[in-house]
């Protein structure tokens, strides 16, 4: 299958997924909020200023599946280690992949000493919207999606504002264990992003970005952290709950919300192409007028088709470049004869 038809047989099975679920759900999921929950305000981890650094607990963040005790110890031990060796990010896709389909972090809680049910370890189906938004900030945080189309005027601007969001990012853990209650035999959360934020000077935020998942509404529960953020707080942790359904269409503008929301970076929204598309049934290409879904940072692009502005198929834009050359071409080729 070539990858425009996979594309867009991509973007209809999605739509037509978000339609069943809206008639199961009975809630306008096409134009409901990307963000269900934020933190009323920012919660701030004072570091320590004359401990001799060491480097074992950072080390253990970057070869592990984190927990919130192990980043203690690190943050207060050897803090200024944390993304000293350019890695930021220490788990690739396809390891965050592995991670979600083995149920590899509620394994390494048990041999922690939490209490896990042997349901938990079981390889599951797990939620794709968690994967979508991994790999979204991925592609990120690697420089792509993001004012990748930016004029010359823009683009400097940009780079300054990435520039300065890249520098603040210290680590992101994905499948982060933390505690559900002061008692470390109960089952455990585990957070589908930690996000790591230097602040000012000999500060951190902790932030966690949670895909709240389908399921919970199906269930009529609500997600896993939800309806807990006062005891997370306790914790230092910043909690932060995006919609699944609108990973599964453009994970990339779900990253930028959280950016925008969180205030690590405001301004993210205003470099991604497509950024006014608010409403899941504006995600039509303007070429074909078929579905969209931005599940690669350049399935979407824009295009000019006379006085109008579009967006449009990667692919579906290319085919259209292609036959105004063409057609160019076969012009200029007549009036060579003529």
């Amino acid at each position: 299958m070539s990858l425009d038809v996979q594309e867009i047989k991509s973007a209809i099975r999605i739509h037509d997924y978000i339609s069943q679920l809206e008639k199961l759900t009975k809630l306008t999921l096409k134009n409901s909020d990307i963000m269900l929950g934020a933190p009323k305000t920012k919660l701030v981890f004072d570091l320590p200023t004359h401990n001799k650094p060491c480097y074992e607990y950072v080390e253990q963040l970057y070869q592990e599946i984190g927990d919130r005790d192990l980043l203690m110890q690190a943050l207060r031990t050897g803090w200024h280690y944390i993304s000293s060796n350019g890695t930021t990010i220490p788990v690739s896709k396809e390891k965050y992949f592995q991670q979600l389909n083995s149920s590899q972090a509620f394994r390494v809680a048990k041999q922690r000493g939490y209490q896990v049910p042997e349901k938990f370890l079981t390889t599951k189906q797990f939620c794709y919207g968690q994967y979508e938004a991994y790999s979204a900030m991925h592609e990120i945080m690697h420089g792509k999606a993001l004012g990748i189309w930016s004029n010359k005027a823009n683009f400097s601007n940009f780079m300054y504002n990435y520039a300065k969001f890249y520098k603040a990012i210290k680590l992101i853990a994905p499948q982060f264990i933390v505690p559900s209650s002061s008692y470390q035999s109960s089952i455990p959360y585990i957070l589908d992003q930690l996000w790591v934020a230097s602040h000012n000077s000999n500060q951190v935020r902790l932030l966690g970005l949670e895909v709240a998942g389908e399921q919970h509404f199906l269930n009529g529960g609500h997600s896993k952290t939800l309806g807990n953020e006062k005891y997370l707080e306790k914790l230092g942790f910043e909690m932060y709950h995006v919609a699944s359904w609108w990973c599964r269409v453009d994970p990339y503008r779900v990253i930028c919300e959280f950016l925008k929301e969180s205030g690590i970076f405001p301004e993210a929204q205003q470099y991604l192409i497509g950024a006014e598309l608010d409403t899941i049934d504006k995600y039509v290409c303007g070429i074909c007028h078929r579905p969209m879904v931005r599940l690669g940072w350049d399935w979407i692009q824009q295009c000019q088709i006379g006085d109008r502005t579009v967006y449009a198929h990667k692919h579906c834009v290319a085919h259209k470049v292609a036959d105004k050359l063409s057609t160019r071409g076969r012009l200029d080729v007549q009036s060579q004869r003529c």
